[in-house]
């Protein structure tokens, strides 16, 4: 077991963090509800970071920035693909609720507020209108955990309503 070494909790005013993650499930259709065919959606690929910046109760507020990419297809039965790429950028602001008796898991939970640019192109030899490039305000709320395992690295957890349902991945503080 590796020994305790933190001191008030996982996350407190001035602490900066970066998560690299994966996420799946997606609120998006990708045009999937169109026509009959089959997609395929690529994991979501985010980076985000965030710093506490001021104590409230028992836990800290945090701001931060999140940014993702999706890659996703669907195929018309009969021919023809649809091609989507879809990037996420957001501000989010994060309520952190320290554990006593798990001093090393960080527990949040927060919104978001930014702007989606999907892109989306059709190939086939039937005439098909062209969706083109949308932006779009996006809005997120999520909930999640960062379990360090060690001072600065650990795993995150986060489920939530944004470019994806659940993300998990990687996280660093310092």
């Amino acid at each position: 077991m590796i020994p305790n070494t933190f001191t008030g909790g996982p996350f407190e005013v001035g602490t900066r963090a970066l998560n690299l993650g994966f996420g799946v499930g997606s609120r998006y259709s990708y045009g999937t509800k169109l026509l009959p065919g089959t997609s395929s959606v690529s994991p979501a690929i985010s980076l985000s970071y965030e710093q506490g910046l001021l104590a409230a109760g028992p836990g800290v507020v945090s701001a931060g920035v999140l940014a993702g990419f999706r890659r996703a297809s669907y195929t018309v039965n009969g021919g023809g693909k649809w091609k989507y790429a879809d990037v996420i950028m957001t501000v989010r602001g994060v309520f952190h609720y320290p554990i006593p008796a798990l001093p090393e898991l960080d527990t949040y939970a927060g919104v978001g507020l930014g702007v989606r640019h999907n892109s989306a192109s059709y190939e086939g030899s039937t005439a098909s209108p062209d969706e083109g490039n949308k932006t779009e305000l996006a809005t997120g709320i999520f909930v999640g955990a960062r379990y360090f395992l060690l001072q600065n690295f650990g795993a995150f957890a986060e489920l939530g309503y944004d470019q994806s349902y659940l993300k998990i991945g990687l996280s660093a503080k310092f």
